[in-house]
This record gives C-alpha cells, structure tokens and sequence, in this order.
C-alpha cells in the first residue's frame, strides 16, 4: 500500500510540473519578440534547434492552463559553420505574471491566463548524456 501512495504521490508531481517540447516559430514567439536584438545576435552566429523543451502545466494544477509551456525554454545549439552534434544549451528564462478572467493578478491555480516576461539567457556546455 505504501509503495502505491508513494507511487501515487510521484505521478501527481511529476504532471504539475511536466517537461514538454516546444515549436520556437509557436510557443516561444512571445518571448522572441520580447528580445528582438538578442534573438538576432544569437541566430547570426548560433545554429540553433528549432525545437526545445519548456516546463509545462499540468491539467490536475490548472484544467484552463493544463498544457500551456513555461519557461526557462531550452534549445539546443552550436556556432555556425561547425561540423558535428550542437555543443551548447540555450535556456531562455522567464517571470510569469498570474491573471484572471478580469485581468488581475492570481495564483496558478486560479488563472485563466499567463503572461510572461523575458529575465535572462544562459549558454552552457552540452553534452548528450
């Protein structure tokens, strides 16, 4: 019985928080546009992946919201020109701002919507594991 509410328990965390790709020409345009000089400086000499993964809301956190993709979002890249696999990760990060129906402020419970500002960008060593 204990192994099945631990096992529960894990199940319920892990979807409250899920990892899911994401379309950078889709779900990450928000944020690109928010960044149009940094995006540039980093496309001209970066080839990155036009695919990541985002953090993700879980539909058991917020059936309106279940689904939706938060940041950081993560690519991966390499400088361009280079031969061989991406060599680098490229994690976007983001602050969220909780909103109603109305327009005020909530909690992620409670939220009928999202919106989210760009904070910072980390480039580090990829390695495929």
């Amino acid at each position: 019985m204990r192994a099945a509410i631990a096992a529960l328990t894990m199940l319920l965390a892990l979807s409250a928080n899920a990892a899911g790709s994401f379309d950078v020409g889709i779900e990450f345009e928000p944020i690109r546009k928010q960044i149009p000089e940094l995006w540039q400086a980093l496309s001209s000499s970066l080839e990155m992946q036009q695919s990541g993964w985002a953090n993700r809301i879980g539909v058991n956190v917020n059936a309106t919201l279940g689904g939706t993709r938060l940041g950081p979002y993560c690519l991966l890249g390499k400088p361009k020109g280079s031969a061989g696999p991406y060599t680098l990760q490229i994690c976007f990060n983001t602050d969220y701002l909780w909103l109603d129906a109305k327009g005020n402020k909530s909690t992620l419970t409670e939220a009928s919507r999202v919106e989210e500002k760009f904070v910072s960008v980390e480039i580090t060593p990829w390695r495929d594991k």
